[in-house]
């Protein structure tokens, strides 16, 4: 089941109490906590109260104090559990399993296949015993939620499942309130602008899996067509090589609003990642980047085809190479700001509040 329409209207509990045990969302910062923050807001939006038990108090859940008697008061109080599981031993997912052996009504979100254990040292032994627990564990959950169809061909074929529902990601078009960034970057921002005719964008971890290698080579290509931005988010034990081009521009640590400002003043997205020769689904087509530009009007280049959705939208452009890409930035924008072409955070919710009236109902 692929949901891919738009502006399909929700069905609405209101009252609905939903133990959302999820990764740390708020404060918001990148990747699994914008997913969180953006997910629990559009829910609570449409009438459901959500109880949670780690990270700071947010403005859209409850958050439960304790958490032993917390999660107790979810499992005795709470119509449904809605959790975002890895393969790691984190509390969070023994959680869910506790939850599934008292037979909680139990959505999970699952966001990367077990393959991405090989990035972390794992063997083909220990990935096939992680895919052995998990069919047994996830086959008593209502319902899997995954953001692309490799994601439901890992659970369909390695895992045989059956209850999986594709849910694409999506994005918001970012709104600056006055002091949400430095009058610094503003400035930065400006002068880089009086040099350079575009500016593109690029924000991302610096691990295995983004193609930093190419966006040096494009950059280097591109020294005068366009300045590069780069937000760098570095991970332990993997660091940010210099970038000396005189068009690259990096910046580290920033705040979620001021990284939002910078996409936001960018013409072009890049997203570019490596083969995942590793997977044995290929590349998951999971980018959050790719929707963020999409819905905020950037030209979009990725060297992945994408999904359904985004290949939809006017201003993606898949590139095999680095000369297609130049080829591209020299495209004029689409006007993507009157046809709501781009999916956004509602969306997303939309289609889980769907996915949830139908469990109920079945």
């Amino acid at each position: 089941m692929v949901l891919m329409q738009i502006n399909a209207e929700p069905f609405i509990f209101t009252g609905m109490k939903i133990g959302f045990l999820y990764y740390k969302f708020f404060p918001v910062e990148g990747g699994a906590a914008i997913h969180g923050y953006h997910l629990a807001r559009e829910l609570s939006l449409l009438g459901y109260d959500l109880y949670k038990l780690n990270g700071e108090k947010d403005p859209y859940t409850k958050k439960l104090n304790n958490p032993v008697t917390g999660f107790l008061w979810m499992l005795a109080r709470c119509d449904l559990i809605y959790a975002r599981m890895d393969y790691f031993l984190k509390p969070r997912n023994l959680l869910v399993v506790l939850a599934l052996l008292f037979r909680k009504r139990v959505f999970v979100e699952l966001n990367a296949p077990s393959d991405e254990l090989y990035l972390y040292g794992r063997t083909p032994a220990y990935i096939r015993r992680v895919d052995r627990i998990m069919a047994h564990i996830l086959k008593r959950a209502d319902t899997i939620v995954v953001v692309s169809e490799p994601l439901k061909l890992y659970c369909t074929q390695a895992l045989r499942l059956k209850n999986v529902a594709v849910v694409e990601n999506g994005a918001d078009r970012f709104e600056m309130k006055p002091g949400d960034v430095s009058k610094e970057i503003i400035e930065q921002l400006n002068r880089i602008k009086t040099r350079w005719p575009k500016l593109v964008v690029w924000p991302g971890s610096t691990n295995k899996m983004q193609n930093l290698e190419d966006l040096k080579n494009l950059a280097r290509k591109a020294q005068e067509k366009a300045a590069f931005l780069i937000i760098a988010k570095e991970e332990p034990g993997e660091h940010l090589q210099d970038m000396d081009e005189p068009n690259v521009f990096v910046w580290k640590a920033l705040a979620r609003a001021e990284v939002e400002y910078i996409i936001k003043e960018a013409d072009i997205g890049i997203a570019l990642y490596e083969d995942y020769h590793w997977s044995r689904w290929g590349f998951y087509n999971s980018s959050l980047k790719t929707f963020e530009y999409l819905s905020n009007g950037l030209l979009t280049i990725s060297n992945k085809k994408g999904t359904g959705i985004q290949q939809k939208n006017p201003n993606f452009r898949f590139a095999g190479n680095p000369d297609e890409m130049l080829t591209f930035m020299d495209e004029e924008l689409s006007d993507t700001g009157t046809d709501h072409s781009y999916r956004t955070w509602k969306h997303v919710a939309s289609d889980i509040s769907n996915l949830i009236h139908r469990s109920e109902t079945a």
